[in-house]
């Protein structure tokens, strides 16, 4: 989880939060001009007796059914603070990070219910830990598969007639029993050659590939990419995350050499992620191809070319004025030629 400003006067349950799946932290939150220190606070799953050491709320529900869990809010600070509790549906920011939607939850976030609060709020002491009860109720209609949610928990101060929140949260990992479908597509395969300046040096080979999750669970995906000349390559970094009905765009770069066309193959690897209890769906592969031209070595040919042509072309104009002059001398009359010699 990590904290985030925003110039906006909405409620928590109003904004959009980002979150990650990484152990809940201690956020330090930049007071108003007026607050002599600034509050601290931290958020995380929690037991009875406080933290637990979870990284999130995990949790496979019937249809019909609910379950019970719990969260920490901890003050950090050194005086009192009230901190607006929200909790709201999962989505996927623009960045790929785990966020929450705006506005008021319509989905998963709509099933979690935070207790202990006095009208979404909580006022923690310094020092203080204050365990809140979260309830999971699911629908009797819920469909099987992933429902992501989070709790998100801040405070907001007004500078200068302007609000300004500072939050963090926990992740909920919901999923509804039944029948689980992981599953991904890929396609619209996009192939660029960017040629090196040196000519005939291999240049940079990039391929974009859309992938969509198509199944009821979340997945990661990696791309690889192969063909006849060019460096195999697998895209280095964290796999993608893709909710259900995500799409996101996996892009992979290798070199390759300038052979005019190149053909390959773009293959998305679906990969399980964190502790997800879910088995991977087969690799799934898409074709690509793309111009590869070196122009540096195309323009060098064409001026090898030129010079070569120019010179041939000199030389034969060359050996024509010679052999005019030769078959001239040869038709001049015989005493012009001694008398030519005299001379």
């Amino acid at each position: 989880m990590f904290p985030r400003t925003s110039a906006l006067a909405a409620a928590i349950a109003a904004a959009v939060l980002l979150l990650s799946a990484a152990p809940a932290a201690a956020v330090t939150v930049d007071p108003a001009p007026s607050s002599a220190s600034a509050a601290q606070w931290s958020v995380a799953p929690a037991s009875s007796a406080g933290p637990d050491g979870r990284i999130s709320l995990r949790h496979t529900v019937d249809p019909g059914t609910g379950v019970d869990d719990a969260i920490a809010v901890s003050n950090l600070g050194s005086a009192p603070a009230t901190y607006v509790v929200a909790p709201g549906d999962g989505i996927l920011g623009d960045s790929g990070a785990f966020d929450i939607a705006a506005g008021d939850p319509q989905e998963s976030g709509a099933w979690i219910t935070v207790d202990g609060l006095d009208v979404g709020t909580v006022t923690v002491a310094p020092g203080e830990t204050r365990v809140l009860p979260v309830r999971i109720d699911v629908p009797a209609e819920a469909t099987p598969g992933d429902h992501p949610a989070g709790i998100v928990v801040g405070v907001t101060r007004s500078s200068d007639g302007v609000a300004v929140t500072n939050r963090v949260g926990v992740r909920v990992h919901l999923q509804v029993a039944g029948d689980i479908v992981p599953a991904l597509e890929a396609g619209d395969v996009t192939a660029t050659f960017t040629p090196a300046l040196v000519p005939f040096a291999p240049g940079t080979l990039r391929v974009e590939t859309r992938v969509e999750n198509t199944g009821n669970v979340r997945l990661g995906a990696l791309a690889a990419v192969s063909g006849a000349g060019l460096d195999a390559a697998a895209l280095a970094g964290d796999p993608a995350e893709l909710l259900p009905g995500d799409t996101t765009t996996v892009v992979t770069e290798t070199s390759a050499w300038p052979v005019f066309a190149l053909f390959g193959t773009s293959t998305v690897r679906p990969v399980v992620l964190g502790d997800d209890a879910v088995t991977a769906p087969a690799p799934v592969e898409e074709g690509f191809a793309t111009p590869a031209v070196s122009w540096t070595g195309v323009a060098a040919l064409l001026l090898a070319v030129g010079a070569i042509g120019a010179t041939t072309v000199a030389r034969r104009r060359a050996r024509r004025r010679t052999d005019a002059m030769a078959s001239a001398d040869a038709d001049a009359p015989a005493a012009e030629r001694v008398e030519a010699e005299v001379r």
